[in-house]
């Protein structure tokens, strides 16, 4: 399926974290520093050769356990058809830490490609508080808005997410992978995210094969290891190392450093860079 959403096996997908939204507690009401970061690093992301992006309302914090403020669901919308236009990328949407109704919403109306849910089945607990599966009420809310479901890019593995029960004998491949099992298999358009820096290269490979399902990794805390975890997912999310500041500096300009990304993208591609060639290449008929 990720092939179908980004035309090539193996996509890189870059993230968009939008500052506070209008509606959220620390929305300043500086539209045009909010668009310009927004575009900054979406045309950043873009020319480092990613595939796809996605968008979040990365600093509405604290989330609320509701659904996303109106104002900031327009607002995003907004942008999300700026910047699909803008880049000509695949573009994904993902809300709060678990509001797939106006994903889905903002997802239809801007032709967004796909939507990523923290919360698919179950309950977790959150730095929000308990996060329970809105599964259902997307569900309907599909069939109200006569709409086909698009793509869920499902996380199963986050370091702020944690099962409400928690055993200390079970492994964390064993796990992800009883959680998987657990997916709706009526539901086809799912990807597996995972994040966790607990579970090894190795046992992503294993997931998959043992699950069926695609599986993405967002490299969150060891970016000197996303070669190896690369080489077995079905794809990454960029996240560790790109960003000239951290998510505390919501206010400085610009964020994603091109050139880190730049290089990430090709190291993980194979791509030798023009200035490590050899010269005579260009010689050659």
């Amino acid at each position: 399926m990720l092939t179908e959403i980004f035309k090539k096996p193996k996509p890189i997908i870059g993230k968009i974290q939008l500052l506070a939204l209008p509606g959220a507690p620390g929305w300043d009401g500086q539209w045009d520093i909010l668009t310009a970061r927004a575009e900054q690093e979406a045309t950043a992301l873009a020319t480092s050769g990613v595939d796809g992006l996605i968008i979040e309302n990365f600093h509405d914090v604290p989330y609320t356990q509701g659904h996303m403020d109106t104002a900031g669901a327009i607002a995003m919308a907004m942008l999300t058809r700026r910047l699909k236009q803008f880049t000509g990328l695949p573009i994904g949407i993902s809300v709060l830490r678990n509001d797939p109704e106006t994903a889905l919403a903002i997802a239809i109306n801007t032709q967004a490609d796909f939507i990523r849910l923290s919360v698919l089945i179950g309950s977790l607990i959150t730095d929000s508080g308990v996060t329970n599966s809105r599964f259902n009420e997307l569900l309907h809310y599909r069939n109200r808005l006569k709409s086909v479901l698009p793509p869920l890019l499902v996380d199963v593995s986050m370091r702020h997410l944690g099962p409400i029960v928690h055993t200390q004998a079970q492994s964390k491949l064993h796990y992800l992978t009883e959680t998987a099992r657990a997916l709706p298999r009526h539901q086809e358009k799912i990807v597996l995210i995972v994040s966790d820096e607990d579970i090894e290269p190795e046992e992503i490979l294993t997931l998959r094969n043992n699950t069926q399902w695609e599986v993405l990794l967002e490299n969150r805390t060891r970016p000197q290891a996303v070669d190896s975890y690369f080489e077995q997912a079905s794809g990454l999310i960029l996240d560790a190392d790109i960003r000239r500041n951290s998510a505390l500096q919501p206010d400085t300009l610009p964020t994603v450093d091109m050139t880190r990304a730049e290089e990430l993208v090709n190291r993980l591609r194979k791509v030798v860079p023009v200035t490590e060639m050899d010269p005579d290449i260009f010689l050659r008929r």
